[in-house]
């Protein structure tokens, strides 16, 4: 773990030196912190930027000199002590015995537990679809060791193939974690996200981009020669044209062959950019919309589709893992800003998106039948619209008290929601909700089906 402005508040809270160094410096702000949990899933930087004025730009900068102090460039016990574990967890999982239980399903089932043809839970959270040699890859975040009990966030990504996108063979981990060293982007307790895989049409190399969250806001890139590796990094804490990286999506062009990347950056609207030929990095800035909006509508979740002549985006709002109203958009063109069209899900009793955020929609191939994939993150607490309301209003009325208004027994019932911070969550066990993106008038509609199959090619 490196010491510095940028490193959770949770994380500083832990140590005793970073306690003291801030008590030196910010008195008063530790009872603050504990008086807000959500706070502590932020760095002191995210604060301060988030609070203007509550603390010096001079004192942060003493503060992060003070914290660079405690790196001495060696392990410490506690590290030591992860590397071993995860070494141990590692070799276990090598000596699992295959599992004997051939799986095998006739359709989707949004919602309820999905299996591989092994009959293992599918691992592929925050995921996409790729099509490639007749057939599909989907591709995610491992979270089988994400039990709400260890510190890792995510075991490296994995991968699936499906020639009728119901059944699913698991091609193991595509990108293994980093297990050697606690400062790489891809050691276990590190915040990656939501992976994408594009191939460039210059280079003809797969290339991943992966976000890590929180207080790095960063991308970590890596290619490789096939969609399935072996993935090696070329690049590391890339922040496009220097913006803090959020949720995301890479898209190419069905027409031009670009490659875009949109963003949610800074927290501040989600940014377009044109990709280099080669993917490894943002070339211009094409577009912004959603700008300036707070908690919880501040867009997440954001995926990039073409239907019709048209491209839309699906974005989610701001509340932790717990789900809430997407919104769909349009634009005539990749370089124009997007225009809201509302929320695609219709008849949405859950107030929240049927209880998922949309990651990926791509379309069938050779047809005109597209598909969102989501996660369900949260299964075991499924909100109706009233308690989707509440928490919109609990997180707005703390982002902006203006217009939004919330009781304190309010506060507290939603602070105790599975989901609300990571702190404890087993996101091993979250679902996928898949379900056909239909068109009415040029918008995109996302309707409820306990069972589908789709038809491939």
């Amino acid at each position: 773990m490196r010491y510095d402005t940028d490193m959770l508040l949770k994380d500083m809270l832990s140590d005793p030196r970073c306690i003291a160094i801030l008590e030196k410096h910010l008195p008063g702000l530790l009872p603050k912190i504990q008086a807000n949990p959500m706070s502590a899933s932020m760095s002191l930087k995210m604060l301060a930027k988030y609070a203007k004025g509550m603390i010096p730009e001079q004192t942060l900068s003493v503060i992060d000199t003070a914290l660079e102090a405690l790196n001495d460039g060696s392990l410490t016990r506690k590290e030591k002590e992860k590397i071993a574990a995860y070494r141990a967890l590692y070799l276990a999982d090598q000596q699992q015995k295959p599992c004997r239980l051939p799986h095998r399903q006739e359709a989707i089932y949004p919602g309820k537990p999905w299996l591989d043809t092994a009959g293992k839970p599918i691992q592929a959270h925050g995921g996409a679809v790729i099509y490639e040699n007749g057939a599909y890859y989907w591709y995610g975040e491992n979270k089988e060791h994400t039990d709400g009990k260890s510190d890792i966030w995510t075991w490296g990504i994995r991968c699936y193939r499906s020639n009728d996108l119901c059944n699913w063979e698991d091609l193991g981990l595509i990108i293994p974690p980093e297990l050697e060293n606690p400062d790489a982007n891809l050691f276990p307790d590190k915040r990656i996200d939501r992976p994408h895989i594009v191939k460039s049409a210059v280079t003809q190399k797969f290339v991943c981009w992966i976000k890590l969250s929180g207080a790095a806001g960063c991308f970590v890139i890596l290619t490789a020669d096939a969609i399935t590796g072996p993935y090696q990094v070329v690049r590391e804490n890339y922040r496009p044209f220097d913006h803090e990286v959020g949720d995301f999506d890479l898209y190419t062009d069905e027409t031009t062959g670009q490659t875009y990347l949109f963003e949610t950056a800074n927290h501040d609207g989600v940014y377009g950019f044109l990709l280099t030929d080669d993917c490894l990095e943002a070339k211009e800035q094409v577009s912004i919309q959603y700008k300036g909006l707070k908690p919880p509508l501040t867009r997440e979740g954001v995926a990039l589709f073409e239907a019709n002549g048209n491209k839309y985006m699906f974005t989610s709002g701001m509340t932790g893992y717990l789900p809430n109203p997407s919104d769909a958009a349009v634009a005539a063109d990749w370089n124009a800003p997007f225009v809201s069209l509302g929320s695609p899900h219709r008849n949405d009793a859950s107030g929240a998106s049927f209880n998922s955020q949309i990651s990926k929609v791509f379309r069938i191939a050779g047809t005109e039948q597209w598909i969102a994939m989501a996660d369900r993150w949260v299964p075991e607490s499924l909100l109706d619209a009233q308690m989707a309301d509440q928490i919109a209003r609990v997180i707005g009325s703390s982002s902006d008290p203006e217009k939004y208004a919330a009781s304190a027994k309010e506060r507290e019932e939603v602070m105790a929601l599975p989901g609300m911070n990571d702190s404890g969550l087993n996101t091993a066990a979250a679902d996928y909700v898949w379900l056909p993106v239909r068109f009415e008038n040029g918008k995109p509609m996302i309707e409820w089906l306990d069972a589908w199959k789709p038809v491939t090619e």
